[in-house]
C-alpha cells in the first residue's frame, strides 16, 4: 500500500533525459514523481489521479505549459503548479503566475536549477498549507481560531495584521525578519514604514480592497526595509481578515533574499565567464543576434573581431596555470578598455576572444579598434616576478558584405584570424582581403 504521507508530484516534460534527471533528483529527497510526456497526457493523468503538486514545462508539443495552465484554471486548479521556463522567458513566467501558477523556475544549461527544486517545492506546499488553513478558518471561525493563532505564532513566515495602515499585530517571526527585538516595537507604526520606496506603488496596489479579490490570493515580490536600514527581498501577500471584531488586512511575508541572490548567481554562471567576468559564448550569440536584427532594421555596418592570443601557451606552460589565469584576466580588462560601452567582448574559451562592434560608420573603423587592441595587449605583463609579452592575431568580418547571419560572420572572422596566425607575427586581417 502506498504511503499516503509521501508528496505526489506530476512532471509534464517532453525531454526524456531532463524528466529522468528531475525524477531521480526528487525521489532522492523522498518525493514520489510521475512523468507525462506532453500536456494532453498530463491533463488526463490529473483527471484520473490526485497529485499534491504539478510541475509543468513551458515548451511542450501538442499542448504547451500555458495551455495546460488555462485548462487547469478552468477546472478549478486541482493542485498547485510550478512552471519551468527557459532562459530569457521571464515574460512567460509572469503570464504563468497570472494564470494561477504558484511559482516558477528558470532552466540553465548547467542544470543548477535542480538545486532550487526542493526549496521552491517546499515553499509552494507551505503556501498551500496556509491557504487551506485560512479557508478552514473562514468556514468555522470559532473552532479554528486557537489553532490558527498557534500556527501564526509558530510560523517561520512573518504574519502581520494592520488596520487603517497601521500594525495592530505582528507575530514573532515577523518581528525578527523586520529587525525588531519584540513585536511591540512595531505596533502602531505604519506598514509603509517597512516598505522600500521602490516597492511602495506595488504595495499600494496589493492593499487596495483585498477583500474584493476572488480565488487564490496572488503573491508579489517586493523590498522591505528592516529597522537597521538594511533591505530585504520578500514574497508577500495580503488579504482581508477579521481581527478582534474589526475588518483588518492580514499580510504574510517571507525573506527570499538568499533565493534571489542564488538566482542571480545562476544567471551569472549561465551567461558570464567565471574567470574573466566577460560574457560567455551563450551571451555573445544572444547579443549578436540582437545586434544583427538592429543592423538590418537600421542599415548599420557591424564588425566582428575574432582574436587568439599569441605565445599564451608558452607562458601558461612555463609559469603555470595561475599565471595563465592572471594573464587572461588582465587581457580581458585591457580589451574592455579599448571599446565603446555599446560594444561587447566575450571569451569564447581558452585564449580566444571575440568582439562585436555595432553601428560603425565604415569597415575601416574595425581596423582602428583592432590597432587599439594590438597596442594595449602588446604592453608588458608582470606575472610571478617575470616580465612577459604576448601578441594577438585578429580576424575581422563585416556585416553585410561578409554575411548576414551569425554563423557565417563568426566562421569568416575565424578564417581571417587563422590566416594571420599562420604568419606568426600577430596583427589583423579582414576576411575580404585574404
Amino acid at each position: 500500500m502506498a504511503d499516503v504521507n509521501v508528496t505526489r508530484i506530476l512532471y509534464m516534460e517532453d525531454d526524456p533525459g531532463l524528466a529522468e534527471l528531475f525524477r531521480k533528483h526528487l525521489e532522492r529527497k523522498g518525493f514520489h514523481v510521475e512523468v507525462a510526456t506532453n500536456g494532453e497526457e498530463g491533463l488526463a493523468m490529473v483527471r484520473a489521479k490526485r497529485y499534491d503538486l504539478l510541475v509543468v514545462d513551458y515548451n511542450m508539443p501538442f499542448m504547451g505549459g500555458i495551455d495546460v495552465l488555462r485548462a487547469l484554471s478552468s477546472e478549478g486548479m486541482p493542485a498547485p503548479v510550478i512552471m519551468v521556463t527557459g532562459e530569457g522567458n521571464e515574460t512567460v513566467a509572469v503570464e504563468a503566475l497570472k494564470l494561477g501558477a504558484s511559482d516558477y523556475l528558470v532552466k540553465d544549461v548547467e542544470l543548477r536549477y535542480l538545486d532550487l527544486l526542493t526549496p521552491v517545492i517546499d515553499q509552494v506546499l507551505y503556501k498551500q498549507q496556509l491557504i487551506r488553513e485560512r479557508n478552514k478558518m473562514q468556514e468555522t471561525v470559532k473552532e479554528s481560531e486557537e489553532r490558527y493563532r498557534l500556527l501564526v505564532e509558530l510560523s517561520p513566515d512573518g504574519i502581520a495584521v494592520h488596520f487603517e495602515g497601521n500594525f495592530v499585530f505582528v507575530n514573532p517571526a515577523g518581528a525578527r525578519l523586520l529587525g525588531a527585538s519584540a513585536p511591540d516595537q512595531l505596533i502602531g507604526t505604519s506598514i509603509f514604514d517597512i516598505v522600500h520606496p521602490d516597492s511602495r506603488e506595488i504595495a499600494r496596489l496589493r492593499l487596495q480592497q483585498p477583500g474584493n479579490r476572488k480565488g487564490a490570493v496572488p503573491w508579489s515580490e517586493e523590498k522591505f526595509v528592516r529597522r537597521d536600514g538594511s533591505v530585504m527581498e520578500v514574497e508577500v501577500m495580503s488579504t482581508q481578515f477579521p481581527f478582534e471584531g474589526m475588518q483588518a488586512a492580514q499580510t504574510i511575508f517571507r525573506d527570499v533574499t538568499e533565493r534571489k541572490q542564488m538566482e542571480q548567481r545562476l544567471k551569472q554562471l549561465a551567461l558570464y565567464d567565471a574567470l574573466t567576468g566577460l560574457p560567455n559564448r551563450a551571451l555573445f550569440f544572444d547579443r549578436m543576434i540582437q545586434l544583427l536584427a538592429l543592423a538590418r532594421r537600421n542599415e548599420f555596418v557591424l564588425a566582428l573581431l575574432y582574436m587568439d592570443l599569441d605565445r599564451f601557451k608558452i607562458i601558461n606552460d612555463t609559469l603555470g596555470h595561475d599565471a595563465g589565469d592572471a594573464l587572461l584576466k588582465e587581457v580581458s580588462q585591457r580589451m574592455t578598455s579599448c571599446l565603446r560601452k555599446a560594444d561587447t567582448v566575450a571569451r569564447m574559451g581558452g585564449d580566444e576572444f571575440i568582439c562585436i562592434c555595432g553601428c560603425i560608420t565604415a569597415p575601416q573603423d574595425a581596423g582602428v579598434v583592432a590597432e587599439k587592441i594590438l597596442a594595449v595587449l602588446s604592453k608588458p605583463y608582470h606575472l610571478k616576478g617575470e616580465v612577459c609579452t604576448i601578441g594577438v592575431s585578429i580576424g575581422i568580418s563585416i556585416y553585410p558584405q561578409d554575411g548576414d547571419n551569425v554563423e557565417t560572420l563568426v566562421n569568416k572572422a575565424d578564417t581571417a584570424m587563422y590566416r594571420v596566425k599562420e604568419q606568426e607575427k600577430g596583427g589583423y586581417a579582414y576576411f575580404s582581403a585574404i
